[in-house]
């Protein structure tokens, strides 16, 4: 019996301390409920309205330069906001806000150069609107009549840099609501009053949802050579996308050039899922690898800074000069089809000119007498003419005639090349190819003139082939074939023009012109696009006919009749060719031209291919048309010489047997000795220049070379030496009496200078 009632007297005892404890539990859930509810809640809720299901764009990949120099990359840039509705969930936060009004918008007008009243009158009205929104919210009784309450103000429509955004934090001081001593809540009970006090803070060190500032991350792309290959780079947009909120957000596309070309890969991966808003900035709340977006790739391309500059800027100074409507320039590797450089320009309404077109793609045109070439190569193909042959170029053929009305008379084949005669060309042309006219487009296709270019960047829509006129085109008549052997009823882009150029220079083989070279993640190429470059394994023509074409090429230049004599070179050989076609109004031709220049040097051994067009050219000292050999061909020239002196493998390498240093010291000028010394070491000359900086007096009896010293240097090198010294003139020593190496018994010595 005292068993049994043990047994119950435990039982009672545990369950009542099981009772107990589920009552504290109970209790403590309670209490922590009602904390987080009272205490926490408003925190809490403004945590939640700045979590939700977003979208991160992923950091848009770089584009670069042939040597690594950074020509386009992405930098953060923020646009400012506030959220109205932290400003106005209770008297604390109203009075936090009037608090900091004034510091707020003063920062902000110093930081968006704009004046902090005006600042001020818009959060103002901004958070008044809201107040008047969420009073008639509540006094509606049915939900469905509810407007939607204007929360957020954008402050700075234009985005602000990282700079200014961290200039704002470092110099704004914050007001946040501290707790009352004892003695300030005696004071604020003895007066029955509830009064907020403040300490003041650096606003970095301010959570910042609970401000109400926002800094949305806006993308921003940034071209630190600024206008440089502006429109073959290309530019990009801002595109407003959906998250699965419904909420709109922006991200990046290109849309011109290589931003557009190449979007996907420049664009990378998104990132998604679940984030909160912290100091302006949007963290995952669970990590994942979702989450986080995967950059886009940089792309390398073959463009060369320094030759892109010297391109641009020569190209500006003709267009200017000649105030053409447009000027395009392109620089060409002549063995691997790497476009160094590519220029666009065009006539704006005032009197500027820029790059935000790309003629040398995306414009087909007629392009002239450099098409001649391509007229030349495919009567030397089917046909065993000579260049030596004869060919009358007397007065008018059919309805061409040449710049000189009257003609050259009967003369060879390769002098009408050179003198770039119409008639010559036309009669040669018509004369082998009048019942073949397809005939003669099919050698156009294998010169790859009438074929899809490809090029990387984009072509707008409609330009992608050339134009020619078979016999079955509507547009075709007895006039096709001969006008065609002059570069005219015909309509492709000057980078095609400068492929076919490319390719005799390059031994006969055609290579397409690229620009895009790889796609990296960091230093892992994951596309290389030279292995998708075409490259003809065969020559366009044959070897014999690529000798007679380059020979007339060379003509152009050297012979005392071609077009481009003016041009030529003493540092280095030139062959190319002129070309100035036209311009058609309709139906009818104008007195407007198309003037152009082709041409690749060292002619021997092409290094570079380049070509130089300008619509509508003016002579400003006959007020006409300007031709492509007065207005284009000085324009290659001036980048060929530029782009020679940047190329140090064009350079020559002097041979010889070794000189004395002395014979050219004059020409280093004001020379330290001892650095004319590691000169000659280096190239293997012998010298006698002393140092006399750090020969001690009287420690040689020869007489110093004084050559190209100034008369302060000479006198300090000779009197401490005990010569007695005469001079006469200014400048740098010329001559001196005493001859330089010898020993003289009389130290006596004159100098001249000049």
């Amino acid at each position: 019996m005292p068993e049994a009632l043990n047994l119950k007297r435990r039982i009672f005892l545990r369950s009542i301390l099981v009772s107990a404890g589920l009552l504290v539990f109970s209790i403590a859930i309670a209490t922590r409920i009602a904390y987080v509810q009272q205490v926490e809640g408003p925190e809490w809720k403004s945590r939640a309205e700045n979590t939700r299901y977003r979208i991160i764009p992923a950091t848009r990949g770089n584009i670069f330069s042939d040597d690594g120099s950074l020509l386009v990359t992405s930098v953060p840039e923020y646009r400012v906001g506030i959220d109205l509705s932290v400003t106005v969930r209770h008297s604390a936060d109203s009075a936090h806000f009037f608090k900091n009004l004034d510091s707020l918008t003063i920062h902000l007008g110093y930081m968006l150069n704009e004046s902090p009243k005006a600042i001020e009158k818009r959060i103002l009205s901004a958070r008044r609107k809201l107040l008047n929104v969420m009073a008639y919210n509540e006094a509606q009784t049915d939900t469905s009549l509810w407007k939607q309450e204007p929360r957020y103000l954008s402050i700075s429509p234009k985005p602000i840099t990282y700079e200014k955004k961290k200039w704002l934090f470092e110099n704004t001081k914050w007001a946040a609501i501290r707790k009352a001593t004892k003695q300030e809540k005696l004071e604020d009970q003895a007066l029955n009053r509830k009064k907020f006090r403040f300490k003041w803070m650096p606003l970095d060190s301010v959570k910042l949802f609970s401000t109400g500032l926002n800094f949305e991350l806006v993308p921003n792309r940034d071209k630190p050579f600024r206008n440089t290959a502006s429109r073959l780079l290309g530019k990009t947009d801002d595109i407003i996308i959906k998250d699965p909120n419904g909420q709109g957000m922006e991200v990046m596309r290109g849309m011109t050039g290589i931003e557009k070309s190449f979007n996907k890969e420049l664009y990378g991966q998104e990132g998604h899922g679940w984030f909160e808003n912290l100091r302006g900035s949007w963290r995952p709340l669970n990590e994942s690898e979702e989450h986080h977006p995967i950059p886009g790739l940089d792309l390398y391309t073959t463009l060369n800074i320094n030759m892109q500059d010297v391109t641009e800027a020569a190209l500006l100074k003709a267009v200017k000069y000649y105030k053409a409507k447009y000027g395009t320039a392109i620089v060409m590797d002549t063995q691997t089809g790497e476009i160094k450089a590519i220029a666009n320009l065009h006539h704006t309404k005032d009197t500027t000119y820029v790059d935000d077109q790309n003629f040398a793609v995306n414009y087909r045109i007629a392009p002239g007498s450099t098409f001649k070439l391509a007229t030349m190569m495919a009567v030397f193909e089917e046909t065993n003419v000579s260049p030596n042959d004869l060919v009358s170029t007397t007065g008018q053929y059919l309805h061409l005639h040449d710049s000189n009305n009257m003609g050259y008379g009967v003369i060879t084949i390769e002098d009408a090349f050179v003198r770039s005669s119409n008639t010559g060309m036309a009669r040669v042309l018509v004369q082998h190819f009048s019942n073949k006219h397809d005939k003669f487009i099919d050698y156009l296709e294998k010169f790859h003139l009438a074929d899809k270019l490809g090029f990387q960047v984009e072509v707008s829509k409609g330009n992608e082939m050339p134009e020619f006129h078979r016999m079955d085109h509507r547009l075709y008549s007895k006039k096709t074939l001969p006008t065609m052997s002059i570069g005219e009823e015909m309509r492709l882009s000057a980078l095609q023009m400068l492929a076919f150029y490319n390719a005799v220079a390059n031994d006969g083989y055609w290579v397409q012109p690229i620009v895009v070279k790889t796609a990296k993640r960091g230093d892992l190429v994951e596309i290389d696009y030279t292995k998708t470059q075409r490259r003809d394994s065969e020559r366009i023509c044959s070897d014999k006919t690529l000798k007679i074409v380059k020979k007339m090429l060379e003509g152009v230049l050297e012979s005392p009749h071609g077009t481009a004599r003016s041009i030529r070179s003493s540092n280095y050989r030139i062959a190319g060719k002129t070309g100035t076609s036209k311009k058609f109004d309709g139906k009818l031709k104008t007195n407007k031209y198309y003037s152009s220049f082709i041409g690749y040097f060292p002619a021997e051994k092409p290094r570079y291919t380049i070509l130089v067009a300008l619509d509508e050219p003016h002579n400003p000292e006959t007020g006409t048309s300007a031709y492509g050999g007065t207005a284009a061909a000085p324009v290659f020239r001036e980048i060929a010489d530029k782009v020679h002196a940047l190329d140090l493998k064009m350079h020559r390498t002097l041979r010889g047997n070794p000189a004395f240093a002395s014979e050219w010291q004059a020409e280093l000028g004001n020379s330290h000795p001892n650095d004319v010394r590691i000169i000659s070491s280096s190239f293997q000359i012998r010298t006698n220049a002393s140092g006399w900086d750090e020969a001690p007096r009287g420690s040689t009896k020869k007489v110093p070379n004084l050559k190209g010293m100034t008369l302060r240097d000479a006198l300090y090198v000779l009197e401490n030496r005990g010569y007695k010294v005469t001079y006469h003139g200014r400048g740098h020593v010329v001559n001196q009496s005493l001859e330089p190496g010898t020993e003289p018994l009389d130290r006596r010595i004159s100098l001249e200078l000049h």
